[in-house]
């Protein structure tokens, strides 16, 4: 998403954390990279993992603020689906809808992050 503003980069990466912590911990690193520990939808079926990076844009006063997520099944989803191959064939393809369904509620979570981060960078004005 771009978001236009002249504030520093420090103020830009004060509201992203202040978005994104209805999804977890925030943590930055060197070149606006960051990540984002997603306590929320970690599960014993699921690993969840959230990057981003907030980065200038090619116009004066423009950022680009950057999200990038997966939510893979975990080791003990998988053991339960190789042992549900010779217990119960619904018990599959339920383990297998659990990260789906995560997936789809963390895309949720995380747009409306980014929407948030936008509009309190943008609302407060340079």
């Amino acid at each position: 998403m771009r978001i236009r503003s002249s504030k520093p980069e420090a103020d830009l990466e004060e509201a992203v954390r202040d978005a994104f912590d209805r999804v977890g911990r925030v943590k930055f690193f060197s070149r606006g990279e960051f990540e984002v520990r997603a306590s929320r939808f970690q599960g014993t079926f699921v690993e969840p993992r959230i990057d981003g990076k907030l980065s200038r844009g090619r116009k004066d006063g423009e950022w680009v603020l950057t999200v990038d997520y997966r939510v893979a099944p975990s080791v003990t989803c998988w053991v339960l689906l190789v042992l549900g191959v010779f217990f119960l064939f619904l018990l599959r393809l339920l383990l297998l809808l659990i990260p789906y369904t995560t997936k789809g509620e963390m895309q949720r979570v995380l747009s409306n992050a980014v929407r948030d981060a936008r509009d309190n960078i943008e609302r407060e004005g340079d």
